[in-house]
């Protein structure tokens, strides 16, 4: 599984960036003639993850992910934090869409609890866990995956999305921000918390994406061209769809 995923996401990707590279596309200034201009400071834009500024870049990439696989959100869906993206991508397909908050601030929650210690959460009970943006704020993620495990039915869909380069949230989460993750990180959870899984992982940004979400830049101030380019050097956000295997 994993020289097929090397085959289709890694190289294709390598080679086009050196492809593009060769033939001259970005300019590249001489040492000492770099012009810095509005990057010259040592305060972002916003500090908000662009929400003030158009909306955050990040979501670009986790939202076309969960449109893509928005076949895979039906029937009995769990969400974490709240259900917005259940219901967007799920519609007409959901049977139940449940919540689990880290606690009971959210009323609309039908679980309170840490996803890495839940034993209340039933087995083989849900057919898709939206879990995006979450992991970094877990500390032990791993036992997070496994818990994903247990709770998806046979067949059942983990869409999870992971940031990588990042800026980190000023506000209450920064007490609970605790890792960022490579692809090649995500690979090796995954053939632990899900082996003999049918695991896809991708990854999204590129050098200029990076800089932009570091300095809080909005969505609407960057260009599709430059979102839709891909670099596994400065990975922005790795998704990963992984289906339970049947027993």
């Amino acid at each position: 599984m994993l020289k097929s995923f090397i085959k289709k996401y890694i190289l294709p990707h390598s080679k086009t960036g050196q492809q593009k590279a060769e033939r001259g596309k970005y300019y590249c200034p001489a040492v000492g003639d770099v012009k810095a201009g509005d990057i010259d400071r040592l305060a972002p834009f916003s500090t908000e993850f662009g929400y003030d500024r158009g909306g955050p870049i990040d979501r670009y990439y986790i939202e076309n992910f969960l449109q893509k696989e928005a076949e895979f959100i039906k029937g009995r869906c769990l969400e974490i934090g709240d259900n917005e993206y259940t219901l967007l991508y799920g519609g007409n397909k959901l049977t139940q869409s449940d919540i689990l908050h880290v606690n009971d601030t959210n009323t609309k929650a039908t679980f309170v609890g840490d996803l890495s210690n839940a034993p209340h959460l039933p087995d083989n009970a849900f057919d898709c866990i939206i879990l995006t943006q979450t992991l970094q704020f877990i500390y032990d993620f791993k036992a997070a995956l496994f818990t994903c495990h247990r709770i998806l039915k046979p067949g059942g869909v983990l869409l999870l999305t992971a940031p990588g380069i990042t800026p980190i949230d000023h506000g209450g989460w920064k007490k609970t921000w605790y890792w960022s993750f490579t692809d090649v990180a995500l690979i090796k959870l995954f053939e632990e918390a899900f082996p003999s899984c049918n695991v896809e992982i991708e990854t999204f940004g590129n050098v200029y994406i990076a800089t932009a979400f570091l300095y809080g830049m909005g969505i609407t101030e960057v260009s599709s061209e430059k979102l839709d380019y891909q670099d596994l050097h400065f990975q922005v956000i790795n998704t990963v769809k992984a289906v339970k295997e049947f027993a």
